[in-house]
């Protein structure tokens, strides 16, 4: 493709002992140099057609440059294209501004040690673009006529190869400060978290007080207290203080679920947080046991452990999964997991929108 140089355009001189103030806008600026090897043999690859430089970092973001050596689109298909593309979109709500421009260089004719060849041709975006979760891409469609960079007068192309440098200010958003001094904090005495609930489940954990139901699940017995289980969850309440046979047995059978998905639901109870093992990102299972317990959530009528269930799932959304995930946040009236479904696949069609001209 071609060969790449960045460079650090962040100075490093000395500093000298003299104070002042400019009013403008914080911004970091970057320099990325992209020579384009065998320029005629790319060349005619089509309209809309692009070459890539490698990816390069200008405030902690990383970028790349296409170039269209047959023009972006046909109304353009007579001028060569230069774009700037951020490589990963920035998160919704959050933006950035940036000013670029893109120069051609004929790197026989040294100008200063640092340029890498005199400038023979130099265009800059008009005004700062906006680089957002909609547009990730902006350029310069009629950056300069194929005739033009090909003619001897501008001396743009040697030995079949034609370098760019492209220089990006990227506009930091500017901090308040207070004008004045802070009022002096009010002292008074800290108090410390309720520690009422903490205080129950440790004295009931410590075997001071007896279980007195056992749950069969598979293979498995669980040992527990009925009243923990009822106050935690209205499912429970129903089976262990109805009308049914359950309100006097000492011992249930839960049928639905796996031992592993609910010794996670009844760690949950007591210590109103799941397991560590129950909340992998990853894993052959982690997926498989994220749905199960959100099924169980649901069944238990338990909305919090159900939303943290939730936004387990959400971690697994992508293009196979979002689909059936989606549909299973719908059967189970979970809006959250739904929306957030719909909003990845929103996204993905947005990544497949063309980069706009600056």
């Amino acid at each position: 493709m071609g060969s790449c140089v960045s460079v650090n355009d962040g100075g490093g001189g000395e500093e000298a002992a003299v104070s002042g103030s400019v009013n403008e806008e914080p911004r970091v600026t970057g320099v990325h140099q992209f020579t384009i090897r065998q320029y005629s043999t790319i060349k005619g690859k089509g309209v809309g057609k692009s070459v890539l430089s490698r990816n390069f970092t200008v405030a902690g973001r990383s970028w790349f440059i296409r170039f269209y050596p047959d023009g972006y689109n046909g109304t353009t298909a007579d001028h060569v294209a230069f774009f700037l593309q951020s490589l990963h979109r920035p998160r919704f709500g959050s933006a950035y501004n940036v000013e670029f421009s893109f120069t051609l260089l004929n790197p026989n004719i040294v100008a200063d040690a640092d340029a890498g060849g005199a400038v023979v041709h130099n265009v800059r975006c008009e005004h700062p673009c906006r680089f957002d979760n909609h547009h990730s891409s902006w350029g310069i469609r009629k950056y300069i006529t194929r005739e033009q960079l090909e003619g001897a007068a501008l001396g743009a192309i040697h030995d079949d190869s034609l370098t760019v440098r492209c220089t990006v200010h990227v506009i930091q958003r500017r901090r308040s400060r207070r004008a004045g001094p802070r009022p002096a904090a009010r002292v008074g005495i800290q108090v410390p978290p309720s520690c009422h609930a903490k205080n129950a489940m440790h004295f009931l954990l410590s075997g001071d007080a007896p279980f007195d139901l056992e749950i069969h699940v598979g293979d498995t017995t669980f040992r527990a207290h009925r009243l923990v289980l009822a106050g935690q969850s209205p499912y429970f309440r129903t089976l262990l203080y109805g009308g049914g046979s359950e309100a006097s047995s000492p011992r249930i059978t839960i049928h639905e679920r796996s031992p592993e998905a609910f010794g996670a639901v009844l760690h949950y109870i007591y210590h109103d947080s799941l397991p560590k093992e129950a909340t992998k990102r990853q894993g052959r299972n982690a997926a498989a046991m994220a749905r199960e317990l959100f099924e169980a959530a649901d069944m238990y009528a338990m909305e919090r452990l159900k939303l943290i269930c939730a936004n387990t799932l959400s971690r697994f959304v992508n293009d196979d999964t979002a689909s059936s995930i989606m549909e299973l946040g719908r059967v189970h009236s979970c809006d959250a997991l739904t929306k957030t479904c719909q909003n990845y696949m929103i996204r993905r069609r947005i990544s497949t929108i063309t980069p706009l001209a600056c």
